[in-house]
């Protein structure tokens, strides 16, 4: 009964090339994955600077106009309004 579950050299050859092949593989997809990451990341934070970028342009536009605003109407304040309320 031993003989029944013992491998002969040529089966164990095999096993060990099947073993080689799918590290081999896998080491293939992994490097693949690997470059997909970085185009990914190198394109999406590219994208993403200049979506940020723009974002932020835009709202510096926002508050220097609000600004420009509010300076004038506070330049305006050495108008007295009192004689419109006596």
């Amino acid at each position: 009964m031993a003989s029944l579950n013992t491998q002969t050299n040529r089966e164990i050859r095999y096993i060990q090339r099947m073993e080689r092949k799918r590290v081999e593989q896998q080491n293939i997809d992994r490097s693949i994955r690997a470059a997909n990451r970085n185009n990914i990341s190198n394109t999406t934070s590219s994208t993403i600077n200049k979506d940020v970028s723009t974002e932020v342009s835009n709202e510096i536009a926002t508050l220097s106009k609000k600004k420009r605003t509010v300076n004038t109407r506070t330049s305006n304040s050495g108008v007295s309004f009192s004689s419109y309320f006596w």
